[in-house]
């Protein structure tokens, strides 16, 4: 039987070599999957914007994404700190464009008080995203 003699540093070396494949591999993943997260749909803006304090109930809730949204699986409700929902339009995109914003107009008076907007979207990457907004309506006096 032949015995095996590794050279000095042969073993340091295979293993330098693999501690270094693994950091480049772990790398490429991490840098993967933060290139996804880039590309899921989250929120820029909103109208009213959130923690708003309004002197006129809104004409319109109209929320804007970083890309858009598939209007069949987007959902707003709003709600006052009771509970009790204000019936809104059906969602309507404001244009044709990406950059267009999803749209719902109250349909009874907004009385003075609290709200919250609830949203759920998803865009074509199929990720979901959801979020609540908050704005307050006091008249001017």
């Amino acid at each position: 039987m032949r015995e095996s003699k590794m050279m000095p540093g042969t073993r340091t070396a295979r293993g330098i070599a693999h501690r270094a494949a693994m950091t480049v591999v772990t790398l490429i993943c991490v840098g993967t999957a933060s290139g996804f997260a880039a590309f899921h749909t989250h929120l820029k803006r909103s109208a009213p914007g959130n923690g708003a304090q309004l002197t006129a109930p809104p004409v319109a809730i109209e929320l804007w994404f970083s890309e858009k949204p598939e209007l069949a699986v987007t959902s707003i409700t709003v709600n006052s700190t009771s509970g009790a929902a204000v019936p809104l339009t059906p969602l309507v995109m404001s244009d044709a464009s990406d950059t267009a914003a999803v749209v719902a107009k109250p349909t009874t008076a907004i009385a003075p008080g609290t709200y919250q907007i609830h949203w759920r979207t998803m865009a074509r990457d199929g990720h979901p995203a959801h979020g609540t907004l908050t704005f307050t309506l006091a008249p001017a006096r």
